[in-house]
């Protein structure tokens, strides 16, 4: 169980890190969130700044409850409440037909479809899983091999969820009526 929960540190405060910097890298890319957030879940500029604050907030919480053994259940708990609250935000604007970025990781083209639905859905899944984990404890410790293989399957999940809207233009149909 300690490989699972040493992957879910790594995968939660890898993930959320890269989405913090994304949103507060800049002034430009605060306001552009602020307004993605706005635009996406159909509220006045104030609320969506409270909301955007809200998020930057929940987010650095998590990176820094989840690095810290003692607190990694905790962050890991928050991390999949504050991944539900954005799937909420995802899904009501979807059906409305918001087609809108969402600029979760930072500027972004691309907008809100499916699996970034279905994306929030799994990592939700991987939270619960290394917060159980953290929970049942490590009988037996964990040693450095599984260490390195927990650290490089959490790098390489990170980096498909970072970049899943390349991922997913790669497999989108091509007009060839051009």
């Amino acid at each position: 169980m300690g490989y699972v929960v040493v992957w879910g540190q790594l995968l939660v405060v890898g993930i959320f890190l890269v989405s913090l910097a994304g949103k507060v890298r800049s002034r430009q890319a605060f306001r552009e969130f602020i307004t993605a957030t706005g635009t996406l879940l159909a509220v006045d500029p104030g609320r969506a700044r409270r909301l955007g604050l809200l998020a930057v907030v929940a987010e650095a919480a998590i990176v820094v409850l989840v690095a810290v053994p003692v607190t990694a259940p905790a962050g890991f708990a928050l991390a999949a409440v504050t991944l539900g609250g954005f799937g909420y935000a995802l899904v009501r604007a979807l059906r409305r037909e918001k087609a809108a970025p969402c600029h979760c990781f930072g500027a972004s083209e691309t907008p809100v479809g499916r699996h970034h639905v279905v994306r929030n859905l799994v990592l939700i899944v991987a939270a619960l899983a290394a917060m159980g984990a953290a929970f049942a404890g490590t009988p037996g410790g964990v040693e450095v091999p599984g260490m390195v293989i927990a650290a490089a399957a959490a790098a390489v999940c990170v980096l498909i969820v970072v970049r899943l809207d390349d991922i997913a233009e790669l497999f989108r149909p091509v007009d060839v009526r051009r």
